[in-house]
């Protein structure tokens, strides 16, 4: 964490600027070792102190190629502590070319302030800092603190689909999360499967059966790939699918906690294809389980991949 100077903090336009330059120093420490950046969010509370928000390697490369688009979903990952926040700086690298790129931040501040900034930026070799041009800043509508009750972080997924498609995907949540919560409590863990609707609107439950292993476990990797395929050989009957796994969500820095969360593929014949993580926690004594914030990004469909 990141405390503030007082003295740079004598207006939002100054707290803004100040979160984007502590943003850009860690960008530029980034490439310096790696050559790129994972995705991140830069977050100033009212003490002055600057939070830093990473996004998990599950969700890293399942992006959409607008930049602008990716920025704001990257956000959005971290919209849910906007309440107690007087700021946000979301950072994004789209690697569009080998050297010369450019750096995409979306600046907001609960004052009403939103930028999108677009840094140049040459990468050099190992060990060397890039060269960043001067900043350039767009004036945008707020994302973030809009004056109206916080959008959820998935708002994005059902334009375009029609109100049938929207209702599949809340009943495949809807009957593949209660059970998940169910199994986690009892056993501590979930085994891989499937939830659908077909062309009725009828739900049905799935799993994919193999052999153990020699330590007893189960693959949990080829449940998934043996369960998406069924799937693919009844696309003509199925309007919607759900595969639910259990993960574990580990920082891009390799820094930090990692958690537990429901890893939740959801696609649709009308288009859709999202991931859902839930983070969970499971009490110890009560066994109950508890949800933190729920991140919806976009991936590339792998039932209909065609």
């Amino acid at each position: 964490m990141t405390q503030i100077p007082s003295e740079a903090r004598t207006s939002p336009e100054s707290e803004l600027a100040a979160v984007v330059a502590e943003a850009l120093k860690l960008a530029d420490a980034q490439l310096v070792i790696n050559k790129s950046l994972a995705p991140f969010v830069f977050m100033l509370d009212t003490a002055g102190t600057i939070h830093r928000g990473e996004v998990p390697k599950e969700i890293q490369g399942t992006m959409p190629p607008d930049p602008l688009l990716s920025v704001k979903l990257t956000i959005d990952l971290f919209s849910g502590n906007a309440e107690n926040l007087l700021a946000m700086v979301a950072v994004l690298d789209p690697q569009a070319s080998k050297n010369e790129d450019t750096l995409h931040l979306w600046a907001e501040h609960r004052s009403g302030i939103s930028q999108i900034i677009r840094v140049d930026f040459t990468r050099k070799k190992f060990l060397k800092h890039p060269t960043f041009s001067e900043p350039r800043a767009e004036i945008q509508d707020a994302h973030v603190w809009t004056g109206e009750a916080p959008a959820s972080a998935g708002e994005w997924w059902h334009e375009g689909l029609s109100e049938q498609a929207i209702q599949d995907v809340f009943d495949l949540v809807g009957a593949a999360v209660p059970f998940a919560q169910d199994q986690l409590g009892k056993y501590g863990s979930l085994a891989p499967y499937g939830v659908t609707t077909d062309l009725g609107g009828e739900i049905g439950q799935h799993m994919a059966y193999q052999d153990p292993n020699e330590d007893d476990e189960i693959d949990s990797a080829e449940s998934v790939r043996m369960m998406t395929e069924g799937f693919r050989h009844k696309l003509e009957t199925l309007r919607g699918t759900c595969i639910i796994s259990d993960v574990r969500l580990t920082p891009s820095s390799g820094e930090g906690v990692a958690l537990d969360a429901l890893r939740l593929h959801i696609e649709h014949t009308e288009g859709l294809s999202m991931l859902l993580l839930k983070p969970y926690e499971i009490d110890e004594q009560s066994q109950t389980v508890a949800f933190g914030e729920t991140a919806v990004v976009p991936t590339p469909a792998q039932v209909w991949s065609a």
